[in-house]
């Protein structure tokens, strides 16, 4: 399967509708505060070459507000898929399910700055072609405050599936270096959507906060 042609989006397949992802988030209505609980650690126990990014497939346990969910993966996008007011490098996404199969993905924006040793890990691990067993603990990659935005999209890689919550962190606690970032997109340019319509979805604001269990 060749990969996936961010050069020409708009002949990606996608017959789901008017809620795609990922948006321009300028134009929240403030809501009040959102809490976000780790209940059990974001644990990897494998990095996959997807030809897209690098696919970090693990378990563990978020509960977002009264709802409780599961993580599966995550992976990077660079630059960064959503848009704010604020400039940001690239986007950490947490992909979770419910039990009754729903998606979220909890994104955090990333601005540059100094690099972490996770995302070091992650690269230092990673083999092209290929998938690799890995022991990596992701929670240290989700700030303790920031402002999120909340709304109802898609996927943003094929088959751009709908009826996804997003759970969008702005925050300038976690960074990624201008190294790292070099090195991520030796192995993958640019795989960032470009923005899409809006189509009259309420944008959710308010100020994120993330409590202990």
């Amino acid at each position: 399967m060749p990969p996936l042609d961010y050069r020409h989006q708009d002949a990606w397949p996608n017959g789901f509708g008017q809620q795609q992802s990922p948006l321009d988030l300028r134009e929240a209505t403030a809501v009040d505060p959102s809490a976000l609980t780790i209940e059990t650690p974001w644990l990897v126990d494998q990095e996959v070459d997807d030809q897209v990014t690098i696919r970090m497939t693990g378990k563990g346990r978020t509960r977002i507000d009264e709802t409780q969910w599961f993580f599966v993966q995550a992976h990077l996008h660079v630059p960064a898929e959503h848009q704010t007011a604020n400039r940001h490098a690239a986007e950490w996404h947490f992909v979770h399910r419910s039990a009754i199969g729903a998606l979220c993905v909890v994104a955090v924006l990333v601005p540059l700055g100094a690099g972490t040793p996770l995302m070091d890990s992650v690269l230092d691990h990673f083999v092209a072609g290929s998938s690799q067993p890995v022991a990596l603990q992701f929670n240290s990659l989700l700030p303790a405050k920031g402002t999120v935005y909340r709304y109802l999209g898609s996927l943003t890689t094929p088959p751009l599936t709908e009826g996804v919550t997003w759970y969008v962190i702005d925050q300038a606690e976690i960074t990624i270096s201008t190294h790292q970032l070099h090195r991520f997109q030796r192995l993958f340019p640019d795989n960032n959507r470009k923005l899409q319509a809006r189509n009259n979805r309420p944008i959710l604001c308010g100020s994120f906060f993330q409590k202990s269990k």
